[in-house]
């Protein structure tokens, strides 16, 4: 087992109690989806000959977010077995069976129970994309876009049973700029952990990690997001407008509004710098020569709808509102309740 020392301000080293020698660790395995735990999983497989690996897969064929068919290629290149899991019960009985020193959890969507957790000797690490403890919960990394956050980032930490409470092993922290969206700001993300966390890896496999606890005093608390939550609500002002809309951008199902009895899914947008009298989600501008359509927000601002999207393709704005007798509301504007 891992023993706690030097406790100072939280922070500790995880040692072993095998005479001083590199953790036992023979059998790894990797539970996730997606493209930010494929890379993950790559990054860290060829670290050490020594530990055999084995892949649980979500049952998310549907999510089009899913690349499990290379996730089929990568366990055929490195020779590790790679299961479909539809259910807890599933991965409960491969976790029984394979019984793993250690394991890492990037795109889970199963809560693994006290007893899968207690059936991984040396722990399970996971990714949570928010600089814990805040954002705790569900769509992380939306929230913090949505609240403008200027710093985001992700967490590496040690699952437990208390939601993303665990000890945290690193954080990456990356700049949330005006122009960005959840897709570039994951590719920062990406990319700042798969240069950081293989070594991170090694330390833990010998026992000389650094982790520090979570301060319970400044966690925040997150809601899973869901497809009807993308409505805007075009009475904010310009910037929160334009903050909902990029956290919620492909590979998201966007944030969205109505044109009509139609809905419109918004892809890009950017803020207009001046005022802008109208009515929130009247149509102030279309400039054809750029494809855009400049929208009325709240608080006397605008915004520019950049692109939009149609059959999964991206088109310009004018491609699809017409004129500026136009409106984007929802078709029952009047009982929806506000998004923040």
């Amino acid at each position: 087992m891992f023993k706690q020392i030097s406790a100072k301000q939280g922070r500790f080293e995880l040692q072993n109690t095998f005479n001083g020698d590199r953790l036992p660790v023979r059998r790894a395995i990797f539970l996730g989806s997606k493209r930010l735990g494929l890379s993950i999983f790559r990054s860290l497989h060829p670290l050490n000959n020594d530990v055999a690996w084995k892949i649980i897969h979500p049952d998310d064929l549907r999510d089009p977010r899913s690349v499990f068919s290379q996730w089929e290629q990568t366990a055929e290149e490195c020779c590790v077995d790679i299961h479909l899991a539809a259910s807890r019960n599933d991965t409960d009985a491969i976790l029984r069976q394979f019984e793993p020193d250690i394991a890492f959890v990037c795109g889970w969507y199963q809560l693994l129970s006290a007893e899968s957790l207690g059936m991984i000797r040396f722990g399970a690490w996971g990714v949570h994309n928010s600089l814990l403890p805040k954002y705790r919960g569900g769509s992380p990394l939306s929230w913090s876009i949505i609240r403008g956050d200027e710093t985001v980032g992700s967490s590496v930490f040690r699952l437990s049973e208390r939601m993303d409470a665990g000890h945290i092993l690193c954080q990456i922290r990356v700049r949330n700029e005006p122009e960005d969206d959840i897709a570039s700001i994951l590719q920062k993300i990406e990319t700042a952990m798969l240069n950081e966390l293989p070594a991170l890896w090694v330390a833990l496999l010998e026992g000389t990690a650094q982790v520090y606890q979570q301060d319970e005093k400044q966690a925040t608390f997150a809601g899973q997001r869901t497809e009807p939550d993308g409505l805007i609500d075009w009475s904010r002002d310009a910037t929160q407008v334009h903050n909902f809309v990029r956290a919620q951008s492909p590979p998201y199902p966007c944030a969205f509004t109505y044109l009509g009895d139609e809905r419109l899914r918004i892809v890009r947008t950017r803020v207009m710098a001046g005022v802008y009298l109208g009515t929130p989600g009247q149509v102030l501008r279309r400039q054809p020569d750029g494809g855009s359509v400049v929208v009325s927000t709240g608080y006397d601002s605008a915004i520019e709808i950049l692109s939009v999207l149609v059959g999964g393709r991206s088109v310009a704005a004018t491609s699809v509102i017409p004129s500026t007798s136009c409106r984007l509301a929802s078709p029952c504007a009047a009982g929806t309740q506000h998004n923040h």
